[in-house]
């Protein structure tokens, strides 16, 4: 992958139902595609299962967060493009 737009033209593919990259979604949460990056590389990253995961990441700022806008991160699975919940 070399950008967002890479990934979410990969993560549709992967899941056409999906909708962590919708217009809607991401208003919800005060998000925006422009705010987001990828990370160059991928992670391990263990989910809540315990289960280890190779995972893209993806930096973003949250601009409804409770207390004020703040950089999260957000981590795909490498070979499903499942979002990984940490």
């Amino acid at each position: 992958m070399k950008d967002i737009n890479e990934l979410i033209s990969a993560y549709y593919r992967k899941n056409p139902s999906g909708h962590y990259f919708d217009h809607d979604t991401l208003k919800f949460f005060g998000e925006r595609v422009s705010d987001m990056r990828l990370l160059k590389g991928t992670v391990k990253v263990k989910d809540v299962c315990g289960e280890e995961h190779e995972a893209y990441c993806i930096s973003r700022l949250q601009r409804k967060y409770p207390g004020g806008p703040r950089r999260t991160y957000a981590y795909f699975d490498v070979e499903t493009l499942d979002d990984i919940i940490i």
